[in-house]
């Protein structure tokens, strides 16, 4: 029997709630065009807390279930961010170094082993860039900037971990006051490195105490389980290091090998909601001519020639492609952004073969890359490049 006192019904239907008004929200077409990254965070932070409630519950499989949606969605925030660069404060790019972590840690917990792989190679992608655009203004800037690459590196066991902890290191020296969290992060990644139970132990127990002092005698599970903990006692598994936590804040659920065969299972079926688009962010204009066009964005670094394999595949299909083309058609035919005459004509054009379909390539960068002729084997008319597409000056 669970005696934690957190593992209560209320929890579960609060939780629940939550989802349920990102779904309304989403449906009910009350998410502006710009503004879908925050909905986006929200229901990444409602998953996180039911498959925190359901770790308490120790439903192994459905809290592991539940962070891999977080884990998702806290990506797809990211992947917004990106497509709206021109949209959206300087603010919220600086921000995506901590968006990949949170992400991260959320695929560890879990097991999700492609889905990690994946968060990770992007978080280990992030360009330069960033820095130059930030480090200068925001001493904290390359911690979390390095911060977030070196446990994607971990995470990989990518050759780069030890050249990125250095980096880590460096940008921990910028701060005025580290903190107990990023001393003690920098033994735990060195801990690793040298595969020593003695010292990721230590490691582990300081950043418990960390968590564990920020969020004092918590009266909800969101705040209550700490399962920042857990993705670092599992990232340790992965170089054979065996550590424990003993409380109740690390809950056996999230740091249990296997599913038992007596998981508990909660009545809970999620199936019925969304929460998001399924083709990603796009745009109906009119060319000079007056022939409709669709618009479909995509995210590009810069520094490098945009080719095919660039352009995404999204639930729908891949951007631009008819399937995506369809699906972007039916939810503007609901979506107020998009006025009814132009869907109409959108469509119209589509079914005989007119509409133009035009590829927007977001670059943070503004060198002079264009795109190379794979792009031509792609059902593309024309490109747009928006290099610096978030820069905002000081």
């Amino acid at each position: 029997m669970n005696t934690n006192k957190l593992a209560h019904e209320g929890y579960l239907e609060d939780a629940l709630d939550a989802l349920e008004r990102r779904d309304y929200s989403w449906n009910e077409d009350l998410i502006d065009v710009e503004s879908v990254p925050t909905p986006l965070y929200n229901t990444a932070r409602s998953f996180e807390k039911l498959a925190k409630v359901a770790a308490l519950f120790d439903a192994t499989r459905q809290s592991r279930e539940w962070f891999r949606e977080a884990a998702r969605f806290h990506l797809e925030q990211a992947h917004a961010n990106r497509l709206r660069r021109d949209m959206l404060s300087r603010g919220d790019w600086c921000g995506e170094p901590q968006r990949f972590t949170r992400a991260l840690r959320d695929a560890l917990v879990s097991r999700d082993d492609h889905l990690t792989a994946e968060i990770a190679t992007e978080a280990l992608g992030m360009d330069e860039c960033y820095l130059d655009e930030f480090a200068d203004d925001y001493t904290d800037f390359p911690a979390y900037y390095y911060g977030a690459k070196a446990l994607a590196a971990f995470a990989l066991d990518h050759e780069r971990a030890p050249e990125l902890l250095a980096h880590l290191e460096e940008g921990i020296q910028r701060l005025d006051d580290p903190g107990q969290f990023w001393t003690t992060i920098s033994d735990y990644y060195h801990a690793l490195l040298d595969r020593s139970q003695a010292d990721a132990q230590a490691a582990l127990d300081g950043l418990f105490d960390y968590y564990a002092g920020n969020r004092p005698e918590p009266d909800d599970p969101k705040h209550f389980v700490l399962h920042e903990i857990c993705a670092y006692i599992l990232l340790a598994r992965r170089y054979g290091l065996d550590i424990t936590i003993d409380s109740e804040r690390v809950p056996a659920a999230l740091t249990r090998e296997d599913v038992p065969a007596d998981d508990v299972e909660l009545d809970i079926d999620l199936s019925d909601l969304t929460f998001k688009s399924d083709v990603g962010l796009f745009e109906l204009e009119r060319d000079d001519d007056g022939t409709p066009v669709i618009a479909g964005r995509i995210y590009h670094p810069g520094g490098a020639e945009v080719t095919a394999a660039d352009v995404p595949e999204r639930e729908a299909g891949r951007v631009l492609s008819d399937d995506w083309i369809e699906a972007a058609l039916d939810e503007a035919s609901w979506r107020d952004h998009y006025g009814d005459d132009l869907v109409n004509e959108a469509r119209a054009a589509f079914e005989d073969g007119s509409l133009v379909r035009k590829l927007v390539v977001v670059q943070d960068r503004t060198d002079g890359s264009l795109f190379d002729e794979s792009l031509t084997e792609l059902p593309v008319d024309d490109i747009e490049l928006m290099k610096g597409a978030g820069k905002r000056g000081n």
